[in-house]
């Protein structure tokens, strides 16, 4: 049998010193699997199916036979509003467990870059998971309480929204990275607290944290405060959304390359 020969010094340095992005991002999600980030990825979902179930039972819409139009809706606005915090505390959280390591890291001969792009891949992987744990909590009650579309009307206004957060994921990410745990999470409050008052005016474009809150009043058919819409309302017009997760990626895009502008050239 013919004997393979041991790579190369340099080949192994290149290996061990260059590590993909992929890599790169596989080694922040195992740092995030631990701890608060899998715990808070595990409960939210469960937070808001569970209580605001039982509160919709009791609700008189409930009662009057209405119960999942009042479950699927109460629900999806709430994950509409809290997605802003949900990104200001996973980047928060990811920022404090790296706080130690951050300088050591980009000591390595390695573009920082990578390192700023492998987080925003394990975060957006993170929250993708809750939001794949959030449909299918959700999605089932819809196919047994209404009808088999029901499911996909409700996974949609979970997904959708979700993709809609990529960009404040994104800028919540590049304010923890350059100040920390605490602007983040007022970033975060702030973003919720925009969502629930702008989301369905005529200036949403202009408040990025708002976005998922946005994609939620057509797909649930209520106002960011949470009032229904009555039927042929104008904000009940679902052609918006495509509009605003492009808004949100294209943001994400251009704060990416403006963050890994600014890492790689930021003082340790």
């Amino acid at each position: 049998m013919a004997v393979v020969p041991p790579p190369a010094p340099e080949v192994r340095a290149r290996r061990r010193d260059d590590p993909s992005l992929i890599t790169v991002a596989g080694v922040e999600l195992a740092r995030l699997r631990r701890g608060f980030p899998l715990w808070f990825t595990l409960g939210l979902p469960i937070a808001l199916v569970l209580p605001l179930g039982l509160i919709s039972v009791g609700s008189p819409e409930g009662q009057a036979g209405q119960l999942w139009g009042v479950w699927s809706g109460v629900v999806a606005m709430f994950w509409g509003v809290s997605l802003p915090m949900v990104g200001a505390l996973y980047t928060s959280a990811a920022a404090r467990q790296d706080e130690g390591a951050r300088a050591v890291l980009y000591g390595y001969a390695v573009p920082r870059y990578r390192f700023l792009l492998g987080r925003f891949a394990a975060l957006a992987l993170l929250g993708s998971c809750q939001a794949g744990l959030l449909v299918a909590l959700l999605a089932p009650m819809g196919a047994v309480l209404e009808e088999p579309q029901a499911a996909g009307a409700a996974a949609a206004s979970v997904l959708l929204p979700w993709a809609a957060s990529l960009g404040p994921l994104v800028l919540c990410l590049l304010v923890a990275e350059e100040w920390g745990f605490a602007p983040t999470v007022c970033l975060g409050v702030l973003g919720s607290l925009f969502g629930a008052l702008l989301a369905d005016k005529s200036v949403w474009w202009a408040v990025p944290l708002g976005w998922p809150m946005t994609a939620v009043v057509p797909l649930a058919d209520v106002r960011a405060s949470g009032v229904p819409l009555p039927e042929g309302h104008p904000l009940t017009d679902a052609g918006i959304v495509p509009l605003v997760v492009a808004l949100s990626a294209g943001l994400a895009a251009v704060l990416l390359a403006a963050g890994a502008y600014r890492v790689g050239r930021k003082e340790l």
